[in-house]
């Protein structure tokens, strides 16, 4: 089947075509491990797990190569351990932060339903030359120095944009539409407003490597054209993250990979996922709407995240409200209910057709999810067996149903903090007292469970005996 994929540098949705349909390769941008992160993190760690595991599908296991970076060095790290280990020397604080940081996020992307990337590289592991001859930043610096795409200033390697002519082709900005003071810092050793920096000095107080421009670090951007040439080459076939990336971060990675390496591109496709606002507006600390994954993770189940984050076209503004998590998480119960009547085994991977050409069409989950519908709707009222199993199929295939039934009962059980037995003996209190036409007990029992955030609903069981069921309201 055909893959069609929105492309942010030529404006338009392509067919893709892999340089080497037997080695796919990938390169997304990951978090910079100085906090946990928060729900528009999650977005794009979600967005390129289906597109990769779509790739996975559709060429094979083993010739998809997916790298997803780690930031450990960073001025934001550098301040967060000064703050919380006052007392440890820095490079001590800072190994504290970024891994406590790294840990948490990849406890959370495991949550979330992620596979994990193929190779998740640290930066600061990439910073010198290495023994195996991977790619590294001092050595992609002095090659843009001897092309004559950097030089030195004021303590510092800059990359001159003016050695590029289409220098903003990705985000629409020409240089000399950049205004100086508008979006750059401006300085007075910089050629142009627009150059940045490739490597910066170091105070005795910071961690730095010794270099030929002395003891520093390096620029942001840097980083992930070191990362991605290490284990993807070159050119690669797919570069993803986040609208904010946009400019000026990929737009610097693009002009220091194609100028260090002499190459007329970087990837050959651009992938952005749009921004997250929370019941309507943006996230933010001073507006006390800003929530990380882990605190999300305390009262709903990651697959219920997941789908929420799912039912929103990736490229779209995304509105997260709790009324859609609450429409996510029934519409899942309803789906993990349906599975326990089917034995797909976990390691199945088939995958509907209409739910396949919908993802092959620019990752369009939403119509993958009305696909989905359909197929529930078919199993409840035709074929039901064969329905049923697609529909079980299709949703793990996209990373929706991970558990059995009743492990998804369980986790949420443990997400809302509701003790099962308690309401269990509850409602056995509640159905004695309408035995014995106690309506007032029945009554007080059910606005006690109600009170827990427990719905309860009154049937039959197949001999018309009265039985309650359960669920956690939210």
């Amino acid at each position: 089947m055909e893959l069609k994929l929105y492309d942010t540098l030529t404006r338009e949705k392509r067919v893709f075509t892999p340089l080497d349909p037997n080695d796919v390769r990938m390169y997304v941008c990951g978090p910079t491990v100085y906090d946990f992160a928060h729900i528009g993190n999650a977005r794009p760690v979600i967005v390129f797990d289906v597109l990769f595991r779509l790739l996975r599908h559709l060429y094979g296991e083993k010739h998809v190569t997916y790298v997803r970076n780690i930031t450990d060095v960073d001025d934001k790290i550098n301040a967060r351990a000064l703050r919380d280990y006052p007392n440890l020397p820095l490079n001590a604080a800072i190994r504290e932060v970024t891994d406590k940081t790294e840990k948490q996020f990849q406890a959370d992307a495991t949550a979330l339903g992620c596979l994990p990337p193929t190779v998740q590289p640290r930066a600061t592991d990439f910073v010198l030359p290495r023994a195996d001859g991977k790619s590294d930043m001092v050595t992609l610096i002095k090659q843009l120095i001897a092309r004559g795409h950097a030089y030195e200033a004021g303590g510092e390697v800059l990359f001159d944009t003016s050695s590029m002519p289409d220098y903003g082709a990705l985000s629409g900005r020409k240089l000399d539409e950049q205004q100086a003071g508008a979006r750059v810092a401006v300085e007075a050793h910089k050629k142009n407003p627009a150059d940045f920096v490739l490597w910066k000095q170091s105070s005795a107080d910071e961690p730095g490597w010794e270099s030929p421009w002395g003891r520093g670090r390096p620029g942001w951007h840097i980083e992930c054209s070191a990362m991605s040439a290490a284990y993807l080459g070159d050119v690669f076939d797919i570069h993803g993250g986040g609208l904010d990336l946009i400019f000026p971060h990929h737009e610097n990675e693009i002009a220091q990979s194609r100028c260090a390496h002499g190459t007329p591109t970087m990837a050959n496709y651009w992938l952005h996922n749009g921004f997250l606002q929370v019941e309507g507006e943006k996230m933010s600390k001073s507006l006390g709407n800003f929530v990380t994954i882990n605190e999300l993770l305390n009262d709903w189940p990651g697959e219920v995240l997941r789908f929420n984050m799912l039912k929103t076209h990736y490229r779209s503004p995304i509105d997260w409200t709790l009324k859609g998590l609450e429409e996510s998480a029934k519409t899942l119960d309803e789906w993990y209910a349906m599975s326990s009547f089917t034995s797909v085994a976990q390691s199945e991977a088939g995958i509907d057709s209409a739910v396949l050409e919908a993802l092959c069409d620019d990752l369009n989950t939403p119509k993958a999810i009305s696909e989905l519908h359909q197929l529930r709707n078919k199993a409840v009222h035709g074929d039901g067996a064969e329905y049923l199993k697609l529909l079980v199929q299709s949703l793990r295939s996209i990373g929706l149903l991970q558990f059995s039934s009743n492990e998804w009962s369980a986790r949420k059980q443990a997400a809302s903090g509701i003790d099962e037995a308690h309401v269990k003996s509850l409602i056995s209190g509640r159905t004695a007292a309408r035995a014995r036409k106690d309506f007032a007990e029945s009554d007080r029992i059910r606005d006690e469970l109600a009170a827990l955030g427990v719905a309860i609903k009154d049937g039959k069981d197949a001999d018309g005996k009265p039985v309650t069921t359960w669920e956690i309201a939210r």
